[in-house]
């Protein structure tokens, strides 16, 4: 291997990687998506957000529309916040 070896103390390391990791944290621009991406779940994820296990009740509570459902396929995905906002009406 041809080059040069550059030797730093550790410290002196630590804080230049430190500066990488401030400006570059400062030019990414955060996702606008991360939002919607966390909106919508699978059925597994929305089972144990529910507190069931059967397939039947989840699409039963999606069917009566207690629940909002996207399917694209065979592809189902739940809107965690419906979801939410079920439990919240459903408590007592």
């Amino acid at each position: 291997m041809k080059g040069k070896f550059l030797v730093i103390h550790e410290k002196e390391f630590n804080r230049l990687v430190e500066e990488v990791i401030n400006r570059v944290t400062k030019r990414v621009k955060p996702s606008t998506n991360t939002k919607n991406a966390d909106q919508w779940i699978d059925g597994k994820e929305a089972k144990q957000l529910l507190g069931i296990k059967s397939n039947g009740k989840l699409n039963n509570l999606s069917k009566d529309k207690h629940i909002t459902l996207s399917q694209h396929g065979r592809t189902k995905m739940y809107c965690r916040q419906s979801i939410l906002d079920f439990l919240e009406r459903s408590k007592i």
